[in-house]
């Protein structure tokens, strides 16, 4: 199996075979996604497209080198797991890690390190794993599954780049992209509640739609804002129901200060989330903020 086989997360899949593929890869990511997500899957094949001997030209892994080889078998020496012990990962876990990542590579140029239930680290170990991520080895690669990554501590989570990971499939987040793109044009015109409600109906069945819903609105209200300094005609909306000049329209009648405030509305409404507000209550309160 290779990147380019994985159906679902599919914008976070071509991110990863572009950091492969330019080798532009940051040294720690979070992946989060709840049970029914194949994490530890997706971040083998990742590990794998950055590793590969035989790189294609898409950025995925060839899967029949010897690195792909010895990764499928669980037995590449560069490649380190870290599991919970009696239900949380301990000091003691963490401190291995900082030696394994303190030696030189055994056959290429990275050490990783994947964290399963990262979320179960206690305090003390996620201090110490904030020091590696302050000053990492040069070529580590840390990856952090989690079910939850505000268990996480906030200064982890900053020095991270978060994918958060979905298993549903791909017409329903177009679904989701669609309900975001005229929730969000709804907003900013600043239309009637009911409507805004309505709209938005396709994001309020459970908590994992209801957070790709804001991954997309914010990305909406992103190009939104991009558009008004857009005039070369560089932006392309081929993702929202709305032309790139529509954008601009909606974004102009606004204004910045206002796309702004509904990008924080947007935020905050991220975290009621996930400390377990329930996801009707808090996406009606963002459009009453």
């Amino acid at each position: 199996m290779s990147l380019r086989e994985i159906r679902e997360n599919q914008q976070i899949v071509r991110r990863m075979k572009e950091a492969a593929r330019t080798q532009v890869v940051s040294h720690a990511y979070i992946l989060e996604g709840d049970g029914s997500v194949d994490k530890r899957c997706l971040a083998l094949e990742f590990v794998k497209a950055v590793l590969c001997g035989n790189r294609q030209s898409d950025g995925s892994s060839c899967d029949c080198c010897i690195s792909c080889q010895r990764i499928d078998h669980g037995n590449h020496e560069d490649v380190f797991f870290v599991s919970a012990e009696k239900n949380s990962i301990k000091d003691e876990a963490i401190e291995e890690v900082q030696r394994r990542l303190a030696n030189r590579p055994n056959q290429g140029n990275r050490n990783v390190v994947i964290v399963e239930r990262a979320d179960t680290m206690t305090v003390r170990a996620q201090n110490r794993l904030l020091k590696t991520l302050e000053e990492p080895a040069p070529g580590t690669m840390i990856l952090l599954l989690s079910e939850n990554a505000e268990h996480l501590l906030p200064t982890v989570r900053s020095r991270c780049v978060l994918y958060r990971l979905y298993s549903h499939g791909a017409e329903i987040a177009e679904n989701v992209s669609l309900a975001a793109a005229q929730t969000g044009e709804h907003w900013l015109n600043r239309e009637p509640f009911y409507r805004l409600v309505k709209s938005a109906e396709a994001a309020l069945s459970d908590r994992g739609t209801a957070l790709e819903f804001l991954d997309a609105l914010e990305l909406w209200l992103r190009d939104c804002l991009i558009s008004l300094y857009d005039r070369g005609g560089e932006l392309s909306s081929n993702r929202w129901p709305q032309t790139a000049p529509q954008l601009k329209s909606i974004a102009g009648r606004c204004g910045k200060a206002e796309i702004c405030k509904a990008v924080d509305a947007v935020e905050e409404t991220r975290q009621d989330i996930q400390h377990n507000i329930n996801t009707a209550y808090a996406l009606k309160g963002m459009f009453l903020r």
